[in-house]
């Protein structure tokens, strides 16, 4: 009994409890995977690599890899022990990070190269006055990290110039250009340029296209210390829709404006190809296509149609919550422009600031806050097909709401809470190749870019044919099927053509944008019908 009341007996036995109780613990939750050794760090696709550890798991049924934001097909591993992974490197792999993914634990990180991305070592332009690329600093940075690239012959003023990071996919289009839309190019000179990393870019080659040529390449590591976004199931779309012209009571000189979205080429929907009858005026010009009808006869009609080809992916991201930074920077005008009120979002309205207080407190994650904001519009409202909400802050009384105002509000929310963020206007693709107009959001976390949010479809938003998941309120924050077609990402701003133009607008329609048609004073009436979207074709 002495023995028992010796004063180094109690810390012994407490010791004895905490060791026991980790070793408990840690079979339960599952260690963490750790990376040692990856032979060789520098390969070709289709050529095997070997990672030595511990903590992998017995088979590829415990985890995943993830090689330059890539998370390989299981025909890829070859051999997947406890401690050691063989993996053949994927066509569409690029060179970054590469992690072990295990029992929802992360390992520590190897830097792998894909040694096709190796840029030859030039020394000054290959041609007279041709771009040429000297330096880059930093030289690894992530996604809405500033950087400076220096060289010659880079021109006084960007003009149409582009600078191209590297992006990896099943396509041969390898390269994504900075986003006038998130104002990434910040200075231009012809012998410095400065931008920010665009949404997507991929540790690879960094290239300069100017009307004089393309320039050098230069290696650029991009990092993920908050998490990966992929782009995955691809599937191809045939989409036609237009607009018919008729009806027109008007003098002799008249004209109609005609503002029709196009499908635009994103990181998500790639391979656009499109053919349109007849040719616009302005294509693409801010993502719409302006025709100008003339001298229009009222027993006439006027047809403007269009046909897109396009690859739609799905969007599935995988987030360190923990470690996401809470400072954007202020002076940057992507956080600036997508947290300011707009005619389309408001923002400083005193129920939405109200809201936002209540339900974020004092959290200053940014995800953390804006999946608070999400959770609770889940919460408050239920789904319904259309309401009768004059604003959408009215639909908040009610406490019903249909997609658009589900975008619209969390987007309002969010940006009172200081994330920035952006509403998402396109239709969704169901059953037998319908389709419905629909609205959705997304978030900018630094690091990964642009993340989509649907609480319309979180809040259990019916459609036949969508795929099964385990929790809808989960899935869609963070992630969308291939099934979501964008048109538009923020509201689109137009002026009028001529300033005693007439116009029109649409409400709830599947493009955000403040004109649709503009006519010309002396037209008293006209009849234009804009034909509902056309699946063609799907595969």
């Amino acid at each position: 009994m002495k023995k028992l009341k010796h004063p180094a007996v109690i810390p012994l036995f407490i010791f004895i409890f905490l060791t026991v109780l980790y070793i408990v613990l840690s079979f339960l939750t599952g260690r963490n995977p750790r990376i040692d050794h990856l032979t060789p760090s520098v390969a070709f696709p289709g050529e095997t690599i070997l990672i030595e550890g511990e903590n992998f798991g017995d088979s590829s049924e415990d985890g995943f890899i993830i090689i330059a934001g890539i998370r390989p097909t299981v025909s890829s591993y070859l051999e997947w022990t406890d401690t050691k992974i063989k993996l053949r490197v994927p066509n569409e792999v690029g060179s970054g990070r590469i992690y072990v993914k295990s029992n929802k634990n992360s390992s520590n990180s190897l830097l792998f190269t894909n040694k096709e991305l190796i840029p030859v070592i030039v020394s000054g332009p290959a041609g007279p006055g041709e771009p040429y690329l000297d330096s880059i600093l930093p030289e690894k940075g992530m996604v809405g990290e500033r950087i400076s690239i220096t060289g010659l012959n880079l021109g006084s003023e960007r003009g149409s110039s582009k600078v191209n990071f590297s992006f990896f996919s099943s396509d041969d289009s390898k390269f994504v250009a900075c986003s006038e839309m998130d104002f990434d190019y910040i200075e231009w000179s012809d012998q410095s340029v400065s931008v920010y990393v665009p949404d997507g870019a991929t540790s690879g080659n960094i290239q300069i296209s100017t009307d004089r040529g393309i320039s050098n390449s230069i290696y650029f590591e991009v990092s993920y210390p908050y998490g990966t976004k992929q782009f995955t199931q691809p599937r191809g779309y045939q989409l036609q829709y237009g607009v018919t012209v008729s009806h027109v009571i008007a003098d002799t000189a008249n004209s109609i404006q005609i503002w029709i979205p196009v499908i635009q080429a994103s990181l998500s929907q790639r391979n656009v190809e499109s053919v349109y009858e007849p040719e616009p005026l302005w294509e693409n010009y801010k993502g719409l296509n302006r025709y100008k009808l003339e001298n229009l006869q009222q027993w006439n009609e006027y047809d403007l149609n269009q046909t897109h080809w396009f690859e739609r992916s799905a969007i599935e991201t995988d987030i360190n919550i923990s470690s996401i930074s809470s400072v954007y920077d202020q002076n940057r005008e992507l956080v600036s422009y997508y947290t300011r009120e707009d005619t389309l979002v408001p923002v400083n309205n005193a129920t939405i600031t109200d809201i936002t207080k209540s339900i974020v407190g004092r959290e200053n994650n940014p995800y953390i806050k804006a999946k608070k904001l999400y959770e609770y519009l889940i919460r408050r409202l239920d789904y319904v097909d259309f309401t009768e909400s004059d604003t959408v802050i009215k639909s908040l009384t009610n406490r019903k709401a249909d997609a658009f105002e589900y975008a619209i509000l969390f987007t309002s929310l969010a940006r009172n809470a200081g994330v920035p963020s952006r509403p998402v206007a396109g239709f969704m693709v169901y059953g037998n190749k319908q389709t419905v107009n629909h609205w959705w959001s997304e978030i900018y976390i630094n690091g990964i870019g642009w993340i989509p949010v649907d609480p319309a479809l979180g809040d259990d938003m019916s459609l036949s044919d969508l795929p099964v998941r385990e929790s809808n309120s989960d899935y869609y924050f963070g992630n969308i099927g291939s099934q979501h077609i964008t048109f538009s990402r923020g509201n689109i701003d137009l002026k009028k053509i001529n300033p005693d133009g007439n116009i029109r607008t649409k409400e709830r329609f599947y493009s955000f944008q403040d004109i649709y048609e503009e006519s010309s004073r002396n037209v008293e009436d006209y009849k234009a019908v804009w034909s509902s979207l056309q699946v063609v074709d799907w595969w």
